[in-house]
């Protein structure tokens, strides 16, 4: 068999060589801002160098409502192709403001994912949630929402429940559930569907969707065993898997990619989606009226 010219999974072990390197080095600034800034745009510059180009990948705030904001989210996925977005800084990495109808996916970022953290994650996506159900869209797709960390606190008892997936399980009382949990040191969880559980495995394996579920009942008997233990105390709300460095980064990447080819270019202008920054409060013209003075202003009519 012919050797291949280039050997994926050593640059799958590169790319996590890299984040791991950028945690290292932003560890020796005391200031929070100087330890998180560089691990989140290293999380924006992976997706942004290996996701099609008319998806952008920004930080920032989504407008909804007119001119009305979301607090800031690591990572806003957005239809780069056909929406205008503006940029609220000069920098390399700016912020930018972008529509709701244009957000394909939104992803926080955390050093180390522990009881604190967590919440603090899950607020943001609360918040994106209540935005998206309470804003008339004129679509089906919903964004999806996603949390990285880079590593899991092995400590944390994340409020007597163990573990993120099941603290953030229905039965526990969660206020929001994010699509998928990916801690770069140890493992991913998944929202439980047949197609994200059978994604999983192929992962693992090597293979694609469809030949997981052709060649074995893994899928199907996860499948079962859930539906047999029907007490929700079983917490199985999430999948969970062991994965780490190369192989989480390739699920990571393998997961947003399936998220955002669900979306669909809306049907809407977003000509009129800006024009409501407008007003009265911009010094603009109020109300017509007549000139006060016709006789300088009037044209002469040839008869």
């Amino acid at each position: 068999m012919r050797k291949s010219a280039v050997d994926v999974r050593t640059l799958l072990a590169a790319a996590a060589d890299s984040m791991w390197a950028t945690f290292k080095a932003s560890a020796a600034s005391t200031r929070p801002d100087h330890k998180g800034g560089p691990r989140e745009q290293q999380v924006r510059q992976f997706l942004k160098e290996r996701l099609p180009p008319k998806w952008g990948v920004t930080r920032g705030h989504v407008f909804f409502a007119g001119d009305a904001t979301s607090q800031e989210f690591d990572v806003i996925v957005y239809d780069a192709l056909n929406c205008p977005s503006w940029t609220l800084d000069g920098s390399d990495d700016p912020r930018r403001l972008v529509p709701l109808e244009a957000v394909i996916g939104v992803i926080e970022v955390k050093s180390t994912l522990d009881d604190r953290t967590l919440r603090a994650a899950i607020d943001k996506i609360f918040e994106f949630d209540s935005i998206v159900e309470n804003e008339d869209l004129d679509s089906s797709y919903r964004p999806f929402r996603y949390l990285f960390a880079y590593r899991l606190d092995r400590d944390a008892d994340f409020d007597g429940w163990g573990g993120p997936n099941r603290m953030l399980t229905r039965y526990a009382g969660a206020r929001a559930q994010p699509d998928g949990m990916f801690m770069l040191d140890s493992e991913f969880s998944v929202l439980t569907a047949r197609h994200d559980i059978a994604r999983s495995f192929a992962l693992h394996r090597g293979e694609t969707v469809d030949e997981v579920l052709a060649k074995s009942w893994d899928v199907q008997n996860e499948e079962i065993r859930r539906d047999i233990e029907l007490d929700p105390s079983y917490c199985h709300d999430y999948f969970t898997t062991r994965a780490n460095d190369g192989l989480l980064l390739l699920s990571f990447l393998t997961f947003v990619l399936e998220s955002a080819s669900s979306y669909r270019v809306p049907e809407i202008d977003y000509a009129d989606i800006f024009c409501r920054w407008g007003g009265p409060m911009l010094g603009g013209l109020l109300h017509f009226h007549e000139p006060s003075d016709l006789d300088l202003l009037s044209v002469p009519i040839r008869e």
